[in-house]
């Protein structure tokens, strides 16, 4: 069993392509700035980052490095823990974003260049940080557990989620997502949902989308809980109601500085936990990536995960 060395997991699809093509410049420089051991996989298949996650750290690694999106880091994040316990608290991760959207890096506060983040994974310390816990079904009706990172969302989150995963990022992810939530914008239905707050009563409500943020940005730049903290204890649950086609294009455009929440349209609660219920089938995506269908059970787990990071807005 190797002791104390550091697990490189990358996704080489991530960014259309970018992390395998600066996978070997990503590892020299890697090398020469610390003294560890090294290991790096690439993964080759959905959940693969989770089972490689999970093994390194049973073997001993002190952290996990993932390079890609938040897709990759949701895998890798998931194999920091076997039956909802942690494999090792102390074992840290890292992350080098690659990905389209790189929500959860902006929120992290990542520098932009590649070599400005790897300098900052070998800084002494980390941060622990929350993570949130999904219980839902999969469309075979299989319940799923999920840990997720940064946020998930019902409604044209979920639908914007599933639309960019289908196209093309050729041309970057404030592009994609842009794109995909203007059109979905225009023709979202309001789904009608249940919801129940902490051990507050259920609620009706016709929702055009809802988000629950753990982290403040998403889908390329996307401000849907800007003032969300991940270490806090608790969600910014974004509730955002039905409007007129104009008034949906306006909020539409206040998402990357945050000023949607002002319109009326818009409401931020905050909680522990909260329980999802609807009469017609609906979809989740958690950290851009569709997760399962509903009924949806969704907590907050307290400082569950040790990141290496500095100046968050925490």
């Amino acid at each position: 069993m190797k002791t104390s060395y550091v697990n490189i997991v990358i996704n080489p699809t991530a960014g259309n392509g970018k992390a395998k093509r600066i996978a070997q410049s990503l590892l020299q420089k890697i090398k020469s700035s610390c003294d560890f051991e090294i290991n790096i996989n690439f993964t080759k298949e959905k959940n693969d980052a989770t089972f490689i996650t999970r093994k390194a750290i049973l073997e001993g690694a002190s952290m996990i490095i993932a390079v890609g999106g938040d897709g990759t880091i949701n895998e890798v994040v998931n194999g920091f823990f076997l039956e909802g316990k942690s494999l090792n608290p102390l074992c840290e991760l890292g992350v080098i974003n690659c990905g389209t959207g790189g929500g959860y890096a902006r929120t992290l506060n990542k520098p932009h260049s590649t070599g400005q983040q790897i300098e900052q994974l070998f800084q002494p310390g980390s941060i622990a940080l929350d993570l949130g816990h999904i219980t839902c079904q999969d469309y075979s009706g299989t319940t799923v557990n999920r840990l997720f990172v940064n946020e998930c969302q019902i409604g044209i989150g979920s639908e914007v989620a599933s639309f960019v995963g289908k196209k093309s990022k050729f041309f970057g992810g404030a592009i994609a997502f842009g794109f995909a939530a203007t059109v979905l914008a225009m023709i979202m239905k309001p789904l009608p949902l249940t919801i129940g707050f902490d051990n507050e009563s259920f609620q009706k409500f016709r929702l055009i989308g809802l988000v629950v943020g753990n982290g403040t940005e998403c889908a390329g730049g996307m401000k849907l809980t800007p003032d969300a903290k991940l270490n806090d204890g608790l969600f910014d649950v974004l509730s955002i109601n039905d409007m007129k086609t104009g008034q949906r294009i306006l909020n539409l455009s206040k998402v990357y500085s945050g000023k949607h929440i002002l319109s009326p349209h818009c409401s931020i609660k905050r909680c522990k936990k909260l329980k999802i219920r609807s009469d017609i089938e609906i979809s989740l995506e958690s950290d851009g990536e569709i997760l399962g269908k509903s009924p949806f059970d969704i907590e907050i787990l307290p400082s569950a995960i040790r990141v290496k990071a500095d100046n968050i807005n925490i």
